[in-house]
């Protein structure tokens, strides 16, 4: 058995799927089909109709995957859509991105504007940049906060998105918790910090709650 081939696309091209040591797409380029790789990269514009999996993902420019993407290490600058899940180890976002399933990874960040079925992973760091919805977060350590001083705004106005530094979710749980310019139905923790510009439904605490007078809590209690 040889070495793993890679797949090259540059200028304009599209190809088949298949199990690649690289993946490369430089310009606008389209994959039929499964990948499975050890690096996948994108400098330009990609789509993929099946699933990704691979060690590491390194994208600039605009990603729609029609599957899953399984990547142990994910580094998105631009937008991406991922029709399925993600599963993996460190997701970083900073632009927009469109999860339509489950995240699942031990850290996320995010530098942007957000849409995510559920959210789950023992660290989130979200920076909010424009409105961002996304169902259920789960995590040890969650800390979501509206971005200051450098504005992404600007290129970010042409994402057919509303307009303002807001994160809407049904339900938030976790250990410790950080919220600015949230909404949500139900927030869980053992230590809630709530900062401005939020409105809970309710509040289920088992150790300490410190809430930010401009914020709206209809509910709270220790249990």
């Amino acid at each position: 058995m040889g070495s793993k081939r890679n797949l090259s696309i540059s200028g304009i091209g599209s190809c088949n799927g298949g199990n690649f040591q690289v993946a490369k797409i430089e310009g606008l380029g389209r994959i039929d089909g499964d990948v499975t790789c050890t690096d996948f990269n994108v400098n330009g514009r990609a789509e993929v109709n099946g699933n990704i999996s691979t060690e590491t993902t390194e994208m600039k420019g605009t990603l729609t995957i029609q599957g899953d993407l399984k990547s142990k290490r994910a580094r998105i600058y631009g937008r991406a859509k991922i029709e399925g899940h993600f599963a993996g180890e460190n997701l970083e976002i900073n632009g927009y991105t469109s999860i339509t399933g489950n995240c699942e990874a031990e850290k996320f960040t995010a530098n942007g504007r957000l849409q995510v079925g559920t959210l789950n992973a023992d660290t989130i760091l979200i920076t909010l940049h424009g409105y961002c919805k996304i169902g259920e977060i789960g995590g040890e350590r969650i800390q979501i906060r509206k971005q200051a001083g450098i504005d992404l705004a600007r290129w970010l106005k042409i994402l057919p998105l509303a307009i303002g530094n807001q994160l809407t979710a049904q339900t938030i749980e976790g250990d410790h918790i950080y919220l600015e310019y949230t909404t949500a139905d139900v927030v869980r923790g053992q230590q809630i910090t709530i900062g401005p510009g939020c409105e809970i439904g309710r509040i289920e605490y088992t150790s300490k709650l410190v809430q930010d007078k401009r914020s709206k809590v209809k509910h709270s209690e220790k249990v």
